[in-house]
């Protein structure tokens, strides 16, 4: 599995229309994208973090090629106090409860 995260960091005051844009924007395309393993965004204004599971980095390349990223940041970029950091995860460990 390949996993990828961004980090951002928002505008107190506009934290929560970033995370609807992000739910709505991105998480909706990802749900039917090849490849898709899961994908969360976790939160704690004014950052949040969101992580992407993909069956293997090819599936995350072609996702990103969608424009996807791109569509979401014309939006968000009045809301950033910074330009998104992403950081890409190797699966070194796992573990579900029933």
């Amino acid at each position: 599995m390949y996993t990828a995260t961004m980090r951002y960091v928002l505008k107190t005051d506009s934290f929560g229309e970033f995370c609807r844009i992000w739910e709505s924007d991105v998480l909706a395309q990802a749900k039917t994208a090849p490849g898709f393993v899961r994908m969360q965004l976790l939160a704690a204004n004014p950052e949040a973090l969101a992580i992407g599971t993909w069956k293997e980095k090819q599936f995350a390349e072609k996702f990103m090629q969608t424009g996807v990223f791109k569509k979401m940041m014309e939006k968000i970029t009045p809301m950033l106090v910074s330009h998104p950091a992403p950081e890409l995860w190797n699966l070194a460990a796992y573990a579900e409860g029933k």
